[in-house]
């Protein structure tokens, strides 16, 4: 099955005359080899009836060596009748195009032995040779032609009882009075419809949105009739955005996807990736250079933490995208750049860790600290509370006199690491407790 998602019903009913059109056309019908077309009723197929009609009349399309069968038509109501199938197809679309009445096959819901004229519908497809295209429509309970829920998928042409649903929808087309719209009708089963070479199914308005969701992403299921065309080969579903309002996102993408790169647009321009021989020329980001770098506004690498260490920090800077393609074997712009970041010293790790600083993390007090002197802690506080505060060093110095250089530093082998580990006071293990 596929999805054909169009922004409104007149892009999708203009895809679906389109369609229709090509395919006769393509297909070069004769006297003894007709083109057989399936046809709905209803609402939604008017406007692809309209651009139809304008076709044949511009010469774009003949249906004189068409033959047509319709999918359905009320029992008890004579052609005659202003809301019957057959006048429905006589004003909207067979008395505007060049297709002979006898190529014409309607279902008769005045036979008097009704299960007569369905088996005489389904010899009269077969001599035809099958239906090569089946244009079909979707009912709000996703009924497909006139195939209730609850219908057999393996159903042939046949009489049928019509939901209150359908009967309720229906009767927009009976001045709103639902005790006239027939009860019964006359309808192919899914199977004929299932038996055509195509399928194509136009969904129209947000009415249909939940049955167009059952169809398409939900299992096959004759409560839903029309999701068997799940097992339908060349089965397309063209829809407008309303009618896809239910749908997944996903399903929505992955289905425009798919026609997209059947159009021949594989490449995306929004999508492709800066290289190193060869720069990304889409559209830049705002936050990325407005032009090609020169040595005076290359930014150079900065440390954002100052620090001690004897080794240079790398500067966090973002990865800058040109406008115009730059190549390295013609471009002294670029050999600047590159000797430049790759002047950059490659820092170690006691590097890294010199991007915090050493007064990020305060000394570890001691468990075992010693005791200190009533006058020592008296005249500590005391100068605390007078708000004459020593610098970071004495204040440590003082607040843990207890705590002793860590001897392992001495036996680092890097003496730039040393010498930063031998400024950190950490407790001496060996100090007893007390």
């Amino acid at each position: 099955m596929r999805l054909i998602i169009r922004d409104n019903a007149e892009s999708a009913s203009s895809y679906v005359a389109d369609f229709i059109a090509n395919r006769i056309t393509s297909f070069s019908p004769t006297p003894t080899h007709p083109f057989v077309l399936g046809l709905p009723t209803g609402s939604s197929p008017l406007g692809v009836y309209k651009s139809l009609v304008e076709k044949c009349k511009a010469g774009l399309v003949s249906f004189e060596n068409v033959i047509t069968f319709n999918m359905d038509e009320y029992v008890s109501l004579p052609p005659t009748h202003p809301q019957s199938y057959a006048s429905y197809m006589h004003d909207n679309f067979f008395s505007h195009v060049n297709i002979p009445p006898q190529n014409i096959n309607l279902l008769n819901g005045l036979a008097p032995d009704l299960a007569a004229e369905c088996s005489r519908y389904e010899s009269k497809i077969a001599a035809a040779g099958g239906i090569d295209l089946f244009l079909a429509g979707l009912g709000e309970d996703g009924h497909l032609a006139f195939n209730e829920p609850g219908s057999s998928l393996a159903s042939r042409t046949r009489v049928v009882t019509l939901a209150g649903d359908t009967i309720l929808a229906n009767s927009r087309f009976f001045k709103d009075d639902v005790h006239q719209v027939p009860r019964t009708a006359l309808t192919v089963g899914v199977k004929t419809v299932l038996e055509a070479k195509e399928v194509l199914m136009l969904v129209l308005g947000a009415r249909k949105a939940r049955a167009l969701k059952k169809c398409v992403e939900d299992g096959v299921s004759g409560m839903w009739t029309s999701s068997a065309l799940q097992m339908h080969e060349r089965a397309i579903v063209v829809c407008d955005e309303e009618a896809a309002g239910e749908l997944r996102w996903k399903t929505v993408k992955y289905f425009k996807s798919v026609e997209h790169r059947e159009s021949g647009h594989d490449r995306c321009h929004d999508q492709c990736l800066p290289t190193r021989n060869h720069l990304c020329t889409c559209q830049t980001n705002p936050k990325t250079a407005a032009g090609p770098l020169t040595p005076e506004t290359t930014p150079k690498a900065t440390a954002t933490h100052t620090s001690s260490s004897p080794i240079s920090p790398v500067a966090e800077t973002g990865p800058t995208f040109l406008d115009t393609p730059v190549e390295p074997a013609h471009s002294s712009v670029y050999t600047v750049l590159e000797k430049e970041i790759l002047a950059q010293p490659v820092p170690k790790s006691h590097g890294l860790l010199g991007l915090l600083g050493t007064s990020s993390y305060p000394p570890i007090e001691s468990t075992t600290r010693h005791s200190r002197a009533p006058s020592q802690a008296r005249s500590h506080s005391q100068s605390r509370s007078d708000g004459h505060a020593s610098d970071g060093d004495s204040e440590a110095e003082s607040e843990y006199i207890d705590l002793q250089p860590d001897r392992m530093a001495s036996r680092l082998s890097d003496p730039a690491f040393a010498a930063e580990a031998l400024r950190r006071l950490t407790p001496n293990p060996e100090e007893p407790r007390r």
